[in-house]
């Protein structure tokens, strides 16, 4: 019986992500302003976009971010008297402007923090690593990558793993061979490596790096060309970390062109979202299921770039300290948290016919029990390092909790 509920429980969240629109954020001119404009649309609705204007005059290519922990929209764009990084919420729908100084268009966000992080190629066979906090303010240097003979990085090739603060970069090396580069930016001491891909083709070119936070995944577009530099097609690919294998996961057949720096990844359903333009020449949105290896077209808005998704209920499911069903219930208290051997979990009220469960980002349980006592002890020893999802289920709701343990 106890599995028959598990995979009930597992069955509903898989449907319900199924079934939630892909949530898009981009940037379109006016044509009565010639200012910016802020769109967010879904992704099969053409009629559901909406526009919010701002100060901004132009914007630099691939600078987007999406923070999907406070749901900030961040464009580096330019106003009538400087540059300054665009803020626009997506849920309250408000913009703001920040004196934000170290631009790139190589930047990544973690998703568990907010903070910003950036690579900057600064002078022959360095690439600066750089992390910015918008809450205080703060700009650091967290580092140099040295490889001599290195000189520029590819725009929109970089991506973020949050769960273990881990910056994944895609690009050639000093000998121009095709690396990548792990950086990880949670450690005191400022490391790096680098893997040699083993690519599809004779020449690739890879860009649209994305992380799949829920899977551990790293996603990629590659396009490949045969050895007489003649282009034969664009592949979605995983890109394996550890040993450096580029595998195919499918090839986009009917597009010949992509719009550079408007890639993203959906976290819901597992879909890496491009924007191709076709023979007709005309530009669609590629959602590319990476757990069918297929895909489906989009609607884009005419003239939008700058294309995000808006991850931000699966940040706040997967890192956020309060939840909505938490909000809904004050009387539920997870602690210490992070936890290492134990956490304590604390209920207000009736504990009557009360289960709780934990789940890995994977959706894998890695616990269940019976909640007997406003005071239930959970031993975390066997956990592996990382973040879990902790839900409370009794007759009436579903309360849920992020646990970290460390």
């Amino acid at each position: 019986m106890r599995t028959f509920i598990t995979m009930m429980v597992m069955v509903l969240f898989i449907s319900l992500c199924g079934q939630a629109q892909i949530q898009l954020v981009g940037a379109s001119i006016n044509g009565g302003s010639g200012n910016i404009d802020i769109l967010k649309w879904e992704a099969f609705d053409s009629a559901s976009v909406t526009a919010y204007p701002t100060q901004l005059t132009g914007y630099y290519l691939a600078s987007s971010l999406f923070d999907a922990y406070t749901s900030n929209y961040y464009l580096t764009g330019i106003t009538a008297d400087s540059s300054a990084l665009l803020a626009f919420n997506t849920t309250s729908n408000e913009t703001g402007l920040h004196p934000f100084s170290a631009y790139s268009n190589i930047s990544e966000i973690d998703m568990s923090t907010g903070k910003i992080y950036t690579l900057t190629s600064d002078s022959i066979g360095y690439i600066s690593v750089n992390e910015y906090d918008i809450n205080t303010g703060t700009h650091s240097l967290l580092g140099i990558i040295s490889d001599p003979g290195l000189y520029g990085i590819v725009v929109d090739a970089i991506g973020f793993d949050s769960n273990n603060g881990i910056i994944y970069y895609a690009g050639p090396d000093g000998s121009q061979t095709y690396c990548l580069f792990s950086i990880p930016v949670r450690n005191p001491v400022f490391s790096w490596s680098k893997k040699t891909l083993l690519t599809t083709a004779p020449v690739n070119n890879i860009t649209s790096v994305n992380y799949d936070n829920a899977n551990n995944i790293l996603y990629a577009s590659n396009a490949e060309f045969d050895s007489a530099f003649s282009y034969t097609g664009n592949r979605v690919v995983e890109i394996d970390h550890l040993t450096g294998e580029v595998i195919s996961r499918g090839l986009l057949t009917g597009f010949p062109y992509f719009l550079a720096g408007s890639s993203s990844f959906d976290q819901n359903s597992g879909s890496l979202l491009l924007v191709g333009i076709d023979t007709n020449n005309l530009e669609r949105m590629i959602l590319f299921n990476t757990q069918t290896n297929s895909f489906e077209t989009g609607f884009v808005p005419g003239n939008v770039s700058e294309i995000v998704c808006d991850n931000y209920a699966f940040a706040q499911s997967a890192y956020g300290t309060v939840s909505v069903g938490e909000k809904e219930s004050a009387g539920l208290a997870l602690y210490p948290n992070p936890a290492s051997t134990n956490a304590t979990l604390k209920i207000s009220g009736s504990t009557d016919d009360a289960a709780v469960k934990i789940f890995d980002l994977n959706g894998r349980e890695c616990y269940t029990g019976k909640i007997q006592t406003p005071e239930t002890e959970i031993s975390t020893e066997f956990m592996a390092k990382g973040v879990y999802v902790v839900t409370i289920r009794n007759e009436k709701n579903v309360q849920t909790k992020k646990l970290v343990v460390q």
